[in-house]
């Protein structure tokens, strides 16, 4: 009897496993009942938080948010996490962003309840990054653990650009907020003086040309550089940065020839985040 009474309680969960997982925006109105994927339907509010005065250290008890659904991930039979991002709103709705703004970071978790799915774990938001209110998130492939998610974002400002990545551990409570890794993973100043086109053009390839309104400009010796990099996770705990590109250093003797860069930055998995073991990275702080 006893045995009987524990597989019909299982029932409901067994169902929900086996059917169709819900889709991101269907699971985002379980967490916020009064969300429309339509102008003015996206902003909510949320508790404040250490996480979220970093938008603002000004808040009260409750900020508005833009909220976009990003992707759902099915970690167990009986939980699905959400992933979504935060963009900070003003009283009437409005994004407050500037350059800098990161975008918040959220991860929603849902298990079944007596009616479907229930939200069991809001994390909102876990952690934030980016520029502009903006970055991308996507899964990542890894042996080491069950899910990774992957968060890419870059920008340029007065012709230095970079761009950085990290990556997150997502398990059945949801997405671990301390990044395994965060490293930036492209950059270049070539733009940022009249001189580094030419100065990189014979070891790094198809740079386009510099504008000739500042051909001509006189500056003093600086640093050149454009440097691309790939990460791979290449074992159970094993991560790999490869770079490629081009730098021409500066000094009191004046601008350097320009060297090849291709180097490898390796990382082995300790006490749960991405330590490196040899190698750097050579691209400079923008």
């Amino acid at each position: 009897m006893k045995l009987a009474f524990a597989a019909l309680l299982a029932m409901p969960a067994l169902a929900l496993a086996q059917a169709a997982d819900p889709q991101p925006d269907e699971l985002l109105q379980i967490a916020f009942p009064k969300w429309k994927d339509e102008e003015g339907g996206r902003v909510q509010s949320i508790p404040t938080s250490a996480v979220t005065r970093s938008w603002n250290a000004k808040q009260g008890k409750k900020r508005n948010v833009i909220v976009l659904p990003r992707q759902a991930v099915r970690v167990a039979p009986d939980r699905i996490v959400l992933l979504a991002t935060l963009m900070p709103a003003g009283d009437g709705g409005e994004p407050q962003v500037a350059h800098g703004t990161p975008v918040g970071l959220a991860a929603y978790t849902f298990k079944p309840g007596k009616d479907g799915w229930t939200t069991a774990k809001r994390q909102e938001p876990f952690d934030l990054q980016g520029f502009e209110g903006r970055a991308q998130m996507a899964l990542a492939p890894s042996p080491a653990m069950a899910q990774v998610l992957q968060v890419t974002w870059g920008s340029c400002w007065q012709g230095r650009c970079v761009d950085v990545f990290a990556l997150y551990a997502i398990g059945a409570d949801g997405v671990k907020p301390k990044p395994l890794v965060l490293q930036k993973i492209k950059g270049g100043n070539v733009y940022s003086r009249p001189d580094c086109v030419d100065r990189l053009a014979g070891v790094a390839q198809g740079l386009p040309p510099a504008d000739p309104a500042y051909a001509d400009d006189k500056v003093p010796p600086g640093q050149c550089y454009a440097i691309e990099g790939h990460w791979d996770i290449t074992g159970p705990g094993a991560l790999t940065l490869r770079f490629t590109g081009a730098m021409s250093k500066a000094g009191k003797q004046g601008n350097a020839p320009a060297q090849r860069i291709d180097q490898a930055m390796k990382f082995e998995l300790r006490g749960g985040r991405y330590v490196p073991v040899s190698g750097s990275n050579p691209i400079p702080d923008a």
